[in-house]
């Protein structure tokens, strides 16, 4: 049953908080609220002034440039015509696998809240892919038209852009959501947690590294792909997903009936601090050996389920600590590591 109804639906090409420079663009506001008990999305009046909402609701917000003044915008309408949806559903997808209990806690820790209530999702000019500040996403535009012109040029198909698209948004909408310890965590960890829950959706790319492949020497910090890959081998994903491929499952339950899918790249966006998303380095030589075949006469540690969702949790209120390692696994991050490797050669 869906948590959330839609209380509000705003369009307004001219909203009048914004300056008239932003008058080219247009400006939908959403309110989802947990309110209801009807596991459908409803459109409801408007709540009174002034508007207060619970902590357990989410607003979304789209900005856009004009569709007959983009063909960029057009395009990536066109291959995800409702991204706030998208967004909505990333949202039920993400906090589960990276809260503990039923719902989840926010910023101050509130059960039921969220640590950015506020999502803003807009398309813009700017380099690299996305990036996300606060509870700020930004997808550039640039990247989308590169990605249009692919498709017109048939170098790749629209079901790929669209992967790529909800890859980049998933991964951008785990940073509104997670926690970083007051800006404490290490940025490798920030990126390679977003990373995971992106490879939980079965929306990480072909060219991403495979389990096992990484420096000997503090390869963790290549993070992204690297560090997913990490994660889902210490918490015991890399054996579920195994399990999974055999069954042939593998489809998102949590995502309505849309065309299509992509080629993502990782997104290098902390939560707070907005950076330009990049696709990641091919793996060197010295990475290639492995292929994501464990060695079946090899031990490992663990698993430990619950690692990234107690991470999360202590971020909530303690700042990062290296010793975190050791005293949740019993080992050390390069012992982990070198462990990780092993047990994939």
């Amino acid at each position: 049953m869906s948590p959330f109804s839609i209380l509000h639906k705003l369009t307004n090409p001219h909203p009048p908080s914004l300056p008239s420079s932003f008058g080219s663009s247009k400006q939908t506001t959403y309110y989802l609220s947990t309110s209801l008990p009807s596991p459908s999305i409803q459109a409801l009046q408007t709540p009174p002034p002034p508007h207060q909402l619970p902590p357990s609701s989410l607003i979304f917000c789209l900005k856009h440039p004009r569709l007959d003044a983009s063909p960029a915008t057009a395009f990536f309408l066109q291959c995800l015509p409702d991204p706030i949806m998208f967004l909505h559903y990333a949202a039920l997808f993400i906090r589960p696998r990276l809260a503990l209990g039923p719902g989840g806690g926010g910023g101050d820790g509130q059960a039921g809240g969220w640590r950015h209530q506020l999502i803003t999702l807009e398309l813009e000019e700017k380099d690299g892919l996305a990036a996300t500040s606060g509870g700020k996403i930004g997808v550039s535009l640039d990247w989308v038209e590169r990605s249009r012109q692919e498709v017109m040029g048939g170098k790749k198909h629209v079901e790929q852009a669209l992967k790529e698209f909800k890859g980049v948004l998933l991964h951008e909408m785990v940073h509104t959501i997670q926690h970083d310890g007051g800006g404490s965590t290490p940025t490798w960890l920030i990126e390679s947690i977003a990373d995971l829950l992106r490879l939980f959706a079965h929306l990480e790319p072909a060219h991403w590294r495979k389990y096992g492949q990484g420096k000997p020497d503090k390869g963790w910090e290549a993070s992204y792909d690297t560090g997913a890959r990490f994660l889902g081998w210490l918490i015991g994903y890399d054996e579920a997903e195994r399990e999974q491929v055999e069954r042939g499952e593998g489809k998102l339950v949590w995502e309505p009936e849309v065309v299509a899918g992509t080629i993502p790249g990782p997104t290098p966006t902390g939560p707070e601090g907005a950076q330009a998303t990049r696709y990641a380095e091919p793996p060197s030589a010295a990475e290639q050996k492995p292929l994501g075949h464990p060695n079946p006469r090899k031990e490992r540690s663990g698993p430990y389920p619950d690692f990234v969702r107690l991470l999360d949790s202590r971020l909530v209120y303690e700042r990062w600590s290296e010793g975190w390692w050791q005293e949740m696994t019993g080992r050390t991050l390069p012992q982990l590591w070198a462990e990780y490797l092993a047990y994939y050669q």
